[in-house]
């Protein structure tokens, strides 16, 4: 379901832009935060927290981008077609990530330190560009063409 803009007062615009800006920003965090105690966790070579941790991430950041996939990008490409290149970029750094979570977890499961600390390292800095690019870009963009941001923002905790 795409839910666009609708008749609404300049100032009810603004309100839904930053609701959704601010809470996909803070989310953005709380998976930095969750990401960094599963790095931590593997550096320590503690397999079992390293574990558990990386699955309470990659659990919080599917919520994520499947708010995104489900309500974002639609809305985006309702306005701008579903070719456009920004849309296009982000699906296919979905699509890279989970792929890297794959090879992270097995990497944990089998204790091999080494290499789920060089995957969490590339990883670390995909997620900070593509943050970055939905943060500068994207939000901005698709908040003026939501109409209301809850749901997205619900399905971030649910």
């Amino acid at each position: 379901m795409v839910m666009m803009a609708s008749c609404m007062t300049s100032a009810e615009g603004a309100a839904m832009n930053t609701r959704l800006i601010d809470g996909f920003t803070r989310h953005h965090r709380t998976l930095d935060r969750a990401f960094e105690d599963a790095r931590q966790a593997t550096g320590d070579g503690d397999f079992v927290r390293a574990r558990a941790a990386f699955q309470g991430f990659r659990d919080a950041i599917e919520r994520h981008m499947g708010a995104e996939e489900t309500w974002l990008f639609p809305a985006y490409e309702a306005r701008y077609g579903n070719d456009n290149a920004l849309t296009s970029i982000l699906r296919k750094g979905h699509r890279d990530l989970r792929g890297f979570f794959e090879e992270i977890a097995e990497a944990l499961d089998e204790g091999d330190g080494d290499e789920g600390a060089a995957l969490m390292d590339t990883v670390g800095q995909i997620l900070h560009h593509h943050d970055e690019k939905e943060e500068q870009e994207f939000y901005p963009a698709v908040a003026t063409l939501v109409d209301d941001p809850t749901p997205a923002l619900t399905a971030l905790e649910s």
